[in-house]
């Protein structure tokens, strides 16, 4: 390794920001924003916690099993733009303040690359972000994840300011950053040691009397101007609050897990590709060659991610959308890789030989697109493709008008307005055993993966106070697939909230 050196002479620490960065960032945050508010009107009940959310922006009564900064963003939105207040539209405008709140994380964390690695980083970075597929898919949801996206991306950038220049103001932007990251979603706190540990090891430029106050001013002003309803009912916000502890540390609707587990390898791999690949490696290996110039909030946002990422691993409650603002990281430090990787240096020769660094870099991001590209079109079309069309085509065909059809919550055949008499809880099989279901006369049970999936998951089991539940379920879903008729599947699509896993079974004889 020590035949392996950086060229520094075109590439400097962190940086000051001039109007090529902001014109940069602005350029792919309204890209951004075009793309993600693409194709958001499909019905409100096809994702599973959409409809909760409604509800609470609706009727003003707030669960408090997330912070407020969707919400009531979301709320101040639909007064500005006059929404009528019913769940369908209300919905859009909350997937319209998600695609705005990714919008505004892309413009931060180009700005971010920009500081890191100068205007080709920043570059670099906006075309990698607006063209990944999980920034996109998730933008579509009126959900926390792109809420807490938006503020750990401006503490990421606030971050990298203060170490550059560490003001007052820049120490004031610092909490607030903090408050928003921690009012898009809980988790967002985890981000609270690097602002202690930058404005700690920053005392000589700028003494904690002069940060400290600031910094605590901007995160509690943040954090009381976006979740006001919090503070008024703080008996409602102690039960939300305890029971997403509850569901993050042991299990979700019955089922857990042991940990530490390996899902977000498995993310790790989807959310990415191999050509991003190449360049995380390139970006560690330069990390490792320039790391007496690197700069303390870079080595923190390599913590942060690496850090995220051991803590997801040790909650039994997963999905690929906890993962995001890992991917958005990962997606800098590729875009970090292009840059730094061309100037690295063997025995004082270019490594990647006589090509100039710039059209490397150039050529690497290329490459890194072309492969990203397929992904992202997929889901791009994804979302004007509906999935559930084919198995209502079917039933109209097959099964008359007024039968009951049993189904999973995530069939939801109800939001085509399919002329059947259609029952189900949150699983078909809470509407009785096989049996029961024949002696009432019911013969067709259509069932989701996304649904009855979970009973047949390698390492999970039951929760102790959900063993009877799980064990019934999974024995109706055992029974419906080894003893029923399957009359039709329809495969399962890009997007599994569009284009759903869904089968329709005809029912065994009653034993």
């Amino acid at each position: 390794m020590n035949s392996l050196t950086f060229d520094l002479s075109s590439y400097a620490g962190l940086r000051a920001l001039d109007w090529r960065a902001y014109a940069l960032a602005a350029l792919f945050a309204l890209v951004s924003f075009g793309l993600d508010s693409h194709a958001n009107r499909f019905p409100s009940t096809y994702h599973p916690d959409e409809p909760s959310k409604a509800r609470q922006v609706l009727n003003g009564e707030y669960n408090f099993h997330h912070p407020m900064l969707m919400l009531t963003t979301t709320e101040a939105w639909i007064h500005l733009s006059g929404t009528p207040a019913e769940a369908e539209p209300v919905t859009v405008a909350g997937r319209t303040v998600s695609a705005f709140f990714t919008s505004g994380a892309v413009f931060f964390l180009v700005l971010l690359a920009a500081i890191l690695a100068g205007p080709g980083a920043a570059a670099a970075a906006g075309a990698l972000l607006v063209s990944n597929h999980e920034l996109f898919e998730l933008a579509h949801y009126f959900k926390e994840d792109p809420a807490l996206l938006f503020g750990l991306s401006a503490f990421f950038l606030a971050l990298a300011a203060f170490d550059r220049s560490p003001t007052m103001g820049r120490a004031a932007a610092l909490g607030a950053a903090l408050g928003l990251a921690i009012s898009g979603k809980y988790l967002g706190a985890m981000a609270t040691p690097l602002a202690a540990i930058l404005l700690w090891q920053n005392r000589d430029r700028l003494p904690l009397r002069h940060a400290l106050w600031p910094a605590l001013a901007g995160l509690g002003l943040v954090l009381v101007s976006a979740n006001l309803p919090i503070l008024l009912h703080p008996a409602l916000f102690a039960d939300g609050f305890t029971r997403e502890v509850d569901f993050v540390v042991a299990g979700h609707k019955g089922i857990t897990r042991s940990v530490p587990h390996g899902v977000y390898g498995a993310v790790f791999r989807e959310a990415t590709n191999p050509a991003l690949w190449v360049l995380l490696v390139g970006y560690v290996v330069t990390l490792i060659v320039r790391r007496r110039s690197v700069s303390r909030s870079e080595w923190m946002l390599v913590a942060f991610a690496i850090g995220y990422t051991i803590l997801l691993s040790f909650s039994p409650k997963t999905h690929h959308r906890y993962f995001l603002p890992v991917t958005a990281l990962l997606l800098v430090f590729s875009a970090l890789g292009a840059i730094t990787l061309p100037r690295l240096r063997w025995r004082e020769r270019p490594l990647l030989g006589p090509v100039p660094p710039g059209m490397v870099s150039a050529g690497l991001i290329v490459l890194a697109l072309g492969v990203q590209a397929p992904t992202f079109l997929a889901y791009f079309n994804g979302f004007s493709h509906e999935g559930r069309a084919a198995m209502v085509e079917y039933l109209r065909a097959h099964v008359p008008p007024e039968t009951i059809v049993v189904q999973d919550k995530r069939v939801d055949l109800d939001a085509l307005g399919a002329p059947y008499d259609l029952r189900g809880k949150l699983f078909a099989a809470d509407e009785g055993t096989i049996d029961e279901l024949r002696a009432k006369g019911i013969r067709y049970v259509a069932v989701a993966e996304g649904d009855y999936g979970r009973f047949f998951l390698k390492n999970h089991e039951a929760t102790a106070d959900g063993a009877e539940d799980y064990q019934r379920r999974k024995i109706f879903y055992q029974r419906l697939f080894a003893e029923g008729t399957r009359l039709f599947e329809c495969p399962p699509g890009t997007l599994q909230y569009l284009q759903p896993h869904l089968m329709l079974y005809e029912l065994p004889p009653a034993r």
